[in-house]
């Protein structure tokens, strides 16, 4: 038997979350509102190397819980709030 497309959604989704660091990252994204914040200000928060972060934001956006957005020179980073979706009850 091979695992649906939703399994698979979900495996990213619960991977994406699945280490500290990144349910970190997640707080302080979710603390700045639906505006996200740039790379900068997110990797002085956090306290990570650049090569930390990128490896965490890269996670991440593979479980689609990020939205970026380029402004400017600067890339944004916020909470995408579809995944979120997956858990709400089908209507019967």
């Amino acid at each position: 038997m091979k695992p649906t497309r939703k399994q698979e959604s979900l495996a990213l989704f619960f991977n994406a979350l699945a280490h500290p660091r990144r349910q970190m990252i997640f707080q302080v994204l979710q603390d700045c509102g639906r505006e996200g914040m740039p790379y900068k200000r997110l990797q002085m928060r956090t306290g990570l190397t650049r090569p930390t972060l990128s490896f965490h934001l890269r996670k991440m956006g593979e479980g689609r819980i990020l939205r970026r957005k380029v402004k400017g020179v600067e890339t944004w980073y916020g909470i995408n709030p579809a995944p979120f979706t997956m858990f709400e009850a089908p209507i019967p």
